[in-house]
C-alpha cells in the first residue's frame, strides 16, 4: 500500500499509543508528524493518503485538518467536521436542526441578559464556554449571584470565548452520562460514566468508566448524530432524561482509553481498519 497516513500529534496518550501500535501491526506507511515541530513548505507540496488528527488542542486539530484536506489528503476527521465538533454550539444547533434531541440551550453575548435568564429560568443551570473539553470551566450555577460571580472570573479571563455566555437547563439524571464510541457508522462500545466526587461525569475529573448494554435507541441516537457532524469516528456523550437519550456533545478527536479498559472492545483496531478502507478508497 503505497499511500501514506501521517498520523499528526501533540502529545502521545495511552489513547495514541493503543492507535499507533495498531498501524504498526499493518502493511502500511505510517509517518509520526509532531504538530508541533512540523515545517510544510505548501506553496508546492502535494500529499496523498491519510491525515489522521489525534491533536489535543483543537486548534492545532482544525488547522491540521484542513492543510492536509488541501494538499490532497483525506483529513480524518474532516474539516468541517471539525468546526462543528470543536464548538458546542455549533454541533448543538446542527443536531438541533435535525431533530436530535438536546438539552435547552440559550446563547448570549451580553452578561446583563446572562443574568435576567438566570433570574428567570429553573435553577440549578449549567453554563459552558462554547469550546472546550475534560469539564473545563462548565459551571453548575444555584443562583443570578453565581453567574454574577462567574461572569466577574471570566471578564479578567483573556479568551474572547469567556465573554460568550452558553446556558443550559439541568437536566435530572442518574450520577452518571454514557460515551459512545461511534465508527464508519456503526457504535463499537460504549460506557457509563459515573461521577465519584463532583457533578461532572468526565472520566478526566475522577469519573468511573463501566460498561454498557448498547440499546436501540442508544445506536440510533449515537449514529445519528455522528452522520450529522459529519465524522469518520467520534466519541458521542448522551444523558438520560424522563423524555429519553439527550446528546451533549459529539467529539471528534475522542478519548477511548477508558471505553477499551471498561468494555474490552478494542477501539483502536476498528478505527485503525476504518482508515485503512479510506486508504484504499
Amino acid at each position: 500500500m503505497s499511500k501514506n497516513v501521517y498520523f499528526i500529534y501533540d502529545v502521545v496518550r495511552l489513547d495514541e499509543k493503543y492507535l499507533i501500535n495498531e498501524f504498526k501491526s499493518r502493511d502500511i506507511n505510517l509517518k509520526l508528524v509532531n504538530a508541533e515541530n512540523e515545517i510544510l513548505q505548501i506553496s508546492d507540496l502535494r500529499l496523498e493518503g491519510v491525515g489522521f488528527i489525534r491533536t489535543i488542542s483543537q486548534t492545532r486539530a482544525l488547522i491540521s485538518s484542513y492543510i492536509y484536506e488541501t494538499l490532497g489528503c483525506t483529513s480524518i476527521n474532516n474539516f468541517k467536521s471539525m468546526i462543528i465538533g470543536g464548538n458546542k454550539l455549533f454541533t448543538l444547533m446542527l443536531l438541533r436542526k435535525y431533530g436530535v434531541p438536546i438539552p435547552e440551550t440559550y446563547i448570549t453575548f451580553s452578561k446583563e441578559k446572562a443574568l435576567e435568564l438566570a433570574q428567570k429560568l429553573e435553577k440549578p443551570l449549567i453554563v459552558k464556554p462554547i469550546q472546550g473539553s475534560w469539564g473545563r470551566f462548565v459551571s453548575l450555577i444555584n443562583s443570578a449571584e453565581e453567574l454574577e460571580l462567574l461572569i466577574k472570573h471570566r471578564e479578567v479571563m483573556d479568551n474572547p470565548l469567556m465573554k460568550i455566555f452558553m446556558i443550559q437547563e439541568y437536566v435530572r439524571k442518574p450520577d452518571r452520562d454514557l460515551r459512545i464510541i461511534v465508527v464508519n457508522d456503526q457504535v463499537v462500545a460504549g460506557i457509563y460514566r459515573y461521577s465519584t466526587s463532583d457533578w461532572r461525569t468526565n472520566t478526566a475529573r475522577g469519573g468511573i468508566a463501566k460498561p454498557l448494554r448498547i440499546d436501540l435507541e442508544i445506536e440510533e441516537i449515537s449514529v445519528k448524530a455522528s452522520k450529522i457532524v459529519g465524522t469518520d469516528y467520534a466519541g458521542v456523550d448522551l444523558i438520560e432524561s424522563k423524555d429519553g437519550y439527550k446528546v451533549l456533545e459529539v467529539n471528534v478527536v475522542p478519548e477511548f482509553k477508558n471505553v477499551m479498559k471498561a468494555t474490552g472492545v478494542n477501539v483502536a483496531k476498528h478505527v485503525v481498519d476504518m482508515v485503512i478502507d479510506k486508504l484504499k478508497k
